[in-house]
């Protein structure tokens, strides 16, 4: 039962932090600090909370990256 709530609130931070235009942290932090206030989600403190956006990030920033290599508009010289 958790999981279903744990990808509910994947997909409707993913879809609103798209249509907002900013990431979808800004919603899943707080989802999770709230839903740790539960007694099914007691296991989540705030460092877990925090460490599973971070996790979250390095994805998005490995596949921008591969995109931006794809498309040969990365400056090596700079970065």
């Amino acid at each position: 039962m958790e999981w279903i709530v744990l990808v509910l609130v994947g997909i409707v931070a993913s879809s609103l932090g798209s249509l907002i235009g900013m990431g979808g942290g800004i919603i899943v932090v707080p989802a999770l600090l709230y839903l740790s206030t539960l007694a099914t989600f007691s296991h989540l403190t705030p460092q877990v909370v925090v460490g599973t956006s971070l996790f979250t990030m390095i994805f998005t920033g490995l596949s921008s990256t591969i995109a931006y290599m794809k498309y040969k508009t990365v400056d090596y010289k700079s970065g």
